[in-house]
């Protein structure tokens, strides 16, 4: 894992059995930052109060939060990784 500026966003770039994903750093329930967090399963789960959600979508899988979690397009050109914002 991997935290990045990105449009002036902290994005969090992961990969995840074989696949790269970009999503936001900050959880959508109250600041903390997901790099923190547990990967598992496709998901990501918030180091402070639990909430889990979908890397492909940012979908929230369970409370407290209730917003989706914002993600990113990214292209890897010659070995380097990309951020679309």
């Amino acid at each position: 894992m991997r935290v990045v500026e990105a449009g002036g966003e902290q994005v969090l770039v992961l990969r995840h059995r074989g696949k790269l994903y970009a999503v936001s750093n900050i959880c959508t329930h109250e600041y903390a930052e997901l790099a923190n967090g547990l990967v598992v399963d496709g998901t990501i789960t918030c180091p402070v109060h639990l909430s889990r959600f979908r890397l492909e979508t940012g979908e929230v899988l369970n409370p407290p939060a209730t917003k989706n979690l914002q993600t990113y397009k990214i292209h890897v050109l010659e070995g380097d990784i990309f951020v679309e914002t």
